[in-house]
């Protein structure tokens, strides 16, 4: 049973990450052309905007597909087959109309949302998105469901959908505004547009699924195996509630560090429209910094119902299996990630945004900081799911909380600071992260009767991650002057993949059990010819 749910895990990770890295490759297609195509002013308004929207959609719904996910597991795993699908019932209904009551708020509070922002410009982009909040908790409802059962295919599909949508519909209509002679204000708003296309044919897609799948698990006709609306309502409020309000913190120290960054750098003599510039060059670097995380976030999502089923049926040396394997799988991916964005930033960046080399200039130092706080953020997002999976859901709402006015009081700090301006906002995001990852830990291991064993999980990975860092950097400064920056970067991340990968088998970062758990893992055993 332990093994079943571990390869379940991996297999589930697996599907995401595959749909995940699509994503980030269909996302890149659009961030980086729109960049390209306006600028750092179009994507300080666009960042603006999508900021308030994710601050709106987290404390509608952030909480929702954990509640969904974890009681569906747990029930599936006690053989509560009706009470799977009333679980379901009666979530859609409730967050539905949430979701629907946030969209509101967010259309008719446009104007104030910006006013206390202070970037008026991002008034039309704030209208084209608060339509999407209705349909993302469509959206997390239905993928909560099937993530409790493990099934992460449509969760990957729908993912892949609403990217496709957003890139067609938002860099279609933003490229159209501005040909015929529309505003960088108007333009933003159209390619902001393509999030709320996207997250509307997700939840079509979901819906539809749904609707066909209805009778995969059949309704036990007079069975009492399930507790009533009233009950399961209470329990999903118990779960998302908590969850919620753990992301909200984190999400509102966002907006409000948003606010904080664009109105300190006023503070210290910058304009408006200066001030929103550079709030998009650090944005530049965020789109770089969040392409690991949706990789790493794919484990998150995976782990929550085996470790919860595992709890459920009080099997907790799996649960401390399946620990101590998303997190060294979270480590593998997050090491070598960071590593390229702290000591390839400039380069990376001048190979993405050629049409802007001083914007790129801006972001690079930018994005060498907010490298560091790669691995942390993916531990965060890891172990904030492993603890609500073991149902300690209250102490990511303290750690975030922590976390939050770390970075707020750093960013006020720096930010104002003339000579650190904006440079002090990745400054802070880097110390909140590592601060709530490093609590996180600490709770993990308090709360396990038998604890994993974290720091043997991680000093091989790191061992590999060095020895790349040292490659990396030695091979850029042999290309570059022979080939130019821009081959001379795509030439060195691949060269710096292989050496990553063939280091982690000789430090034994991977073993052979690990292996195994892939897709065709005994074949892959047999060409690494591990013991």
């Amino acid at each position: 049973m332990q093994t079943t749910g571990k390869q379940n895990f991996v297999k589930g990770a697996l599907i995401l990450v595959v749909a995940n890295a699509l994503v980030k490759i269909i996302g890149a297609i659009f961030k980086i052309p729109l960049t390209n195509l306006f600028g750092k002013e179009g994507m300080g308004i666009f960042t603006v905007a999508y900021n308030i929207y994710t601050a709106l959609y987290i404390i509608s719904t952030a909480g929702l597909p954990v509640a969904v996910s974890k009681m569906v597991a747990e029930a599936n795993a006690l053989g509560r087959v009706n009470e799977v699908r009333k679980i379901l019932r009666v979530a859609f209904s409730t967050f539905t109309i949430v979701g629907a009551v946030a969209s509101v708020v967010m259309f008719f509070g446009a104007r104030a949302f910006t006013d206390i922002v202070g970037n008026s410009m991002a008034y039309y982009a704030v209208l084209a998105i608060s339509p999407a909040l209705v349909f993302t908790a469509v959206v997390s409802t239905i993928r909560g469901y099937y993530q409790g059962l493990s099934d992460m295919v449509p969760t990957a599909v729908s993912q892949v959908i609403e990217a496709l949508f957003k890139l067609i519909v938002g860099f279609g209509l933003a490229f159209l505004l501005l040909r015929l002679g529309f505003s960088i204000s108007v333009a933003a708003a159209g390619a902001i547009a393509g999030v709320t296309v996207g997250t509307m044919f997700s939840a079509v897609y979901l819906m539809l699924r749904h609707k066909r799948e209805k009778q995969k698990i059949p309704f036990r006709a007079g069975s009492l195996d399930t507790r009533s609306s009233g009950e399961i309502l209470k329990n999903l409020w118990m779960v998302a509630l908590p969850v919620t309000v753990g992301a909200s913190v984190l999400s509102l120290t966002n907006l409000i560090d948003m606010i904080v960054v664009m109105n300190r750098l006023q503070d210290i003599g910058y304009s408006e429209a200066a001030a929103n510039a550079l709030y998009g060059a650090y944005g530049m670097a965020v789109t770089l910094f969040n392409l690991p995380q949706t990789l790493v976030l794919a484990i998150s999502v995976s782990v929550i119902p085996v470790i919860a089923s595992s709890f459920a049926r009080r099997e907790f040396n799996g649960a401390v299996r399946t620990m101590e394997s998303s997190i060294k799988i979270t480590a593998v991916l997050a090491l070598p990630a960071a590593s390229g964005l702290v000591f390839l930033s400039g380069p990376i960046l001048n190979l993405l945004y050629f049409n802007k080399p001083q914007d790129a200039a801006i972001a690079a130092p930018l994005l060498k900081i907010l490298g560091l706080a790669v691995f942390f953020v993916a531990m965060v997002s890891l172990t904030n799911s492993i603890l609500q999976a073991m149902g300690r859901v209250n102490v990511p709402v303290f750690t975030m909380l922590i976390g939050g006015i770390v970075k707020l009081v750093t960013n006020y700090t720096l930010v104002g600071t003339k000579e650190v301006n904006i440079g002090g906002a990745p400054i802070g995001t880097t110390l909140c992260y590592a601060v709530i990852a490093l609590l996180n830990f600490a709770f993990i291991m308090k709360g396990s009767d038998r604890a994993p064993n974290i720091f043997g999980i991680l000093i091989r990975p790191v061992h590999a991650m060095a020895g790349m860092s040292v490659s990396i950097i030695a091979i850029y400064a042999f290309l570059a002057p022979l080939t130019g920056g821009k081959l001379a970067v795509m030439l060195t991340i691949g060269a710096g993949a292989l050496i990553y990968f063939i280091l982690l088998f000789i430090v034994k970062g991977m073993t052979k059990e690990d292996v195994l758990l892939l897709p065709n893992g005994e074949k892959l055993v047999k060409i690494l010819k591990l013991r």
